[in-house]
C-alpha cells in the first residue's frame, strides 16, 4: 500500500474512521504522516472541548494539517480553554474554512498570521477592530459571517478580500463591509435595514443578485429604494417587522406587485413567509407579479424556487 502514489494513498484512508486512522499512523514511520493529514483536516469541537485543543496548541506541526475548523459551544470555559484554542489558531495556517460559534470576542483570533487559504470564517463575534484585522489577513476570502457592528464600524484595510461574494450577518456589518467589494448575496440577519442603508450595499463592485433581509420599513417604499439601487436582483426576501394590514387588502397587493416592476431580473420572492406567484410568456421581456398571493402555496413552492435551494438555507 505504501508503494501507491500520495494521492491515491489518502483516498484510500479517507474511508477510515478517526479511530482506524489512529491505529494506522501507529503501524509505521511511512504510514504515519499520510494517517496524520487526514486525521486532522477536519476538526468539530462542540459540546465538551476535547482534548484534540490540547493537541494542537501544543503541536504546530499537527495543526498545519487542519484545513476545515468548527467550534460550536455553548457556555463559558476556563481561561485557560480559550488560550489554548488562540495558540491553536495561531499556527493553522492552511485553515480552507473556520466557524467559531463561542463565548469570547475578537482577542481569540490572531492578529499577525496570514492565512492565505481561507475561504470561509463565520463567527458569533461583533464586528470590531479584532475581526477587522484578521479579515485583513485572509485575502482569499469568499463568504464571511459576522455578527453585529458598532455605531462606528472599523476600517478595513484596502483592497483586503478582493474575493468577497457572499456576506451574512447584520445590517451595520453588511453597509461596512460589502462596499467595494464583489457581493453578489446578502443575508442581512440582525439589525435593522433602512432606506438609507441601501446605498451602501449597491456600493458592491458586483451585481447583487441574492437578498434577504430584516427591517423595521414599510414593505413598498423598501422595495421601492432597493430597486433603484439594486436592480440585479434575482432571488428575494424581505422580512419586515412594520404593522402589515392583517389582512392584507388588495390594494396593499397591488403596491407590493407594482414595486415588484423594479426587478427585472427577479425570479422569486418573499415577504414576511408570504410567497408570491409570478407569470411570464415566451414572448414577454418581463415577469409579471400577481396582486394576490397563492391559494395553496405548498402547491407552487417546489417549481417557483427549485433553483433557489441555496438562498433559502445557506
Amino acid at each position: 500500500m505504501y508503494l501507491l502514489p500520495l494521492e491515491l494513498h489518502e483516498s484510500v484512508l479517507n474511508f477510515l474512521s478517526p479511530a482506524d486512522l489512529a491505529s494506522v499512523a501507529r503501524t509505521s514511520s511511512a504510514a504515519y504522516p499520510a494517517a496524520l493529514r487526514v486525521l486532522y483536516r477536519h476538526i468539530s469541537i462542540g459540546r465538551i472541548p476535547p482534548s484534540v485543543l490540547l493537541t494542537l496548541a501544543r503541536r504546530p506541526d499537527i495543526a498545519r494539517h487542519v484545513r476545515c475548523l468548527q467550534v460550536v459551544l455553548s457556555g463559558t470555559f476556563f481561561l485557560s480553554f480559550y488560550r489554548r484554542l488562540a495558540t491553536a489558531l495561531s499556527t493553522m495556517t492552511a485553515l480552507v474554512s473556520l466557524d467559531l460559534f463561542i463565548e469570547g470576542g475578537s482577542w481569540l483570533l490572531p492578529d499577525s498570521t496570514i492565512y492565505s487559504q481561507l475561504q470561509h470564517f463565520a463567527s458569533s463575534f461583533p464586528f470590531d477592530s479584532g475581526v477587522a484585522n484578521f479579515l485583513g489577513n485572509a485575502p482569499a476570502l469568499e463568504t464571511v459571517h459576522v455578527d453585529s457592528a458598532p455605531v462606528i464600524p472599523p476600517a478595513l484595510a484596502q483592497g483586503s478580500m478582493a474575493r468577497l461574494v457572499e456576506f451574512t450577518g447584520s445590517s451595520t456589518a453588511a453597509a461596512a463591509i460589502v462596499r467595494g467589494r464583489p457581493v453578489e448575496s446578502i443575508h442581512i440577519t440582525s439589525g435593522d435595514l433602512t432606506e438609507d442603508m441601501v446605498p451602501a450595499l449597491a456600493k458592491s463592485t458586483a451585481s447583487v443578485t441574492v437578498l434577504s433581509i430584516t427591517t423595521h420599513s414599510a414593505p413598498v417604499v423598501l422595495l421601492q429604494v432597493l430597486g433603484r439601487h439594486l436592480p440585479h436582483i434575482m432571488y428575494l426576501r424581505v422580512t419586515s417587522t412594520c404593522n402589515l394590514p392583517a389582512p392584507p387588502t388588495p390594494i396593499f397587493y397591488e403596491q407590493v406587485a407594482g414595486a415588484l416592476a423594479f426587478f427585472p431580473n427577479l425570479q422569486s420572492f418573499e415577504l414576511s413567509g408570504m410567497y408570491w406567484p409570478s407569470s411570464k410568456k415566451p414572448e414577454d421581456q418581463q415577469r409579471i407579479w400577481h396582486s394576490q398571493p397563492l391559494s395553496n402555496p405548498q402547491e407552487e413552492i417546489f417549481d417557483l424556487y427549485s433553483n433557489t435551494a441555496d438562498f433559502f438555507f445557506s
